[in-house]
């Protein structure tokens, strides 16, 4: 049993070595990282010009295709209906009562 526990012992102090150094080296390099971090963003404040940030144009996200589909048809009713409220009705009646009154002459030029 001597052999067998040296081996043991010594896989678990091998292993735990090397766990606490790993350990010990990730927290250097944190720390590490946190401080190179900092001065670059000292540096570029320093170097670097204030940049302004640019807004975003603003954009219209429409929720589905269905939903643009209805704004397509509303702008079409939309437009139908402006261009019935522009429709002189007193011309279009001249317009329709000369074309009937030419019809008529004309047949009652032909039962003649």
């Amino acid at each position: 049993m001597g052999g067998m526990g040296g081996f043991l012992g010594g896989t678990v102090l091998t292993g735990s070595i090397a766990y606490l150094t790993l350990r010990h080296l990730n927290a250097n390099t944190r720390t590490h990282s946190a401080s190179l971090r900092g001065s670059r963003q000292i540096a570029d404040s320093i170097l670097l010009p204030k940049q302004i940030p640019k807004n975003r144009d603003p954009t219209l996200e429409r929720p589905s295709f269905v939903e643009t589909l209805k704004d397509a048809w509303n702008w079409e009713i939309e437009k139908i209906v402006r261009r019935a409220q522009r429709w002189d009705m007193r011309s279009a009646r001249e317009g329709a009562e000369g074309t009937v009154g030419n019809v008529v002459e004309k047949l009652k030029g032909r039962s003649n």
